[in-house]
């Protein structure tokens, strides 16, 4: 697919400038879907905790409040302490309109000579999410529930390698 997209005289082809959306075959998941999945077969247990969306949305607009009322009055940065983990996250554009919109991978599925891109997925996403909890099985399988690891979601993955980074770098200096 690069190699359409990169070919020098691609200025001409229909692909050019083209936005696409790569999906899989099946229908869009859902996650009443994923929570099934993992309640149905995980082995360490699952639990869900259905929350209405509208208090979601409007407990969003109370974070961001307290994340900006230490900006808006400096005297507040002494007093309220930071939050930590994924609910520093939880902000209204969280919440777009986008979270609830289907893609559509039909232009990039056509063939190249029909502009598209002749893309052929190779796993699909219910496919992808048995690999996960398979794994996430072969993880706790013959654990104790005190041995079991918590799941980190790939936002607070991704903030424990840059501390890791950031103290690896300061070490070097």
């Amino acid at each position: 697919m690069e190699a359409i997209l990169a070919n020098p005289g691609a200025e001409a082809a229909p692909q050019a400038g083209r936005p696409f959306a790569i999906t899989d075959p099946n229908p869009p998941i859902r996650y009443q879907d994923l929570w099934f999945l993992v309640e149905t077969l995980s082995i360490t247990g699952f639990r869900t905790i259905p929350v209405p969306p509208i208090f979601m949305f409007l407990l969003s607009y109370v974070i961001e409040a307290y994340c900006l009322l230490p900006v808006r009055f400096l005297w507040l940065r002494h007093v309220l302490p930071a939050l930590k983990g994924d609910i520093k996250h939880l902000k209204p554009p969280l919440f777009s309109v986008a979270t609830h919109l289907y893609a559509n991978g039909e232009a990039a599925k056509r063939p190249v000579k029909d502009g598209g891109l002749g893309y052929r997925g190779v796993i699909t996403t219910l496919e992808g999410m048995c690999q996960e909890l398979v794994e996430w099985n072969q993880e706790h399988v013959g654990l104790g529930s005190k041995e079991r690891r918590k799941y980190r979601s790939s936002v607070l993955l991704a903030e424990e390698i840059q501390k890791v980074g950031s103290a690896a770098a300061t070490l070097k200096d």
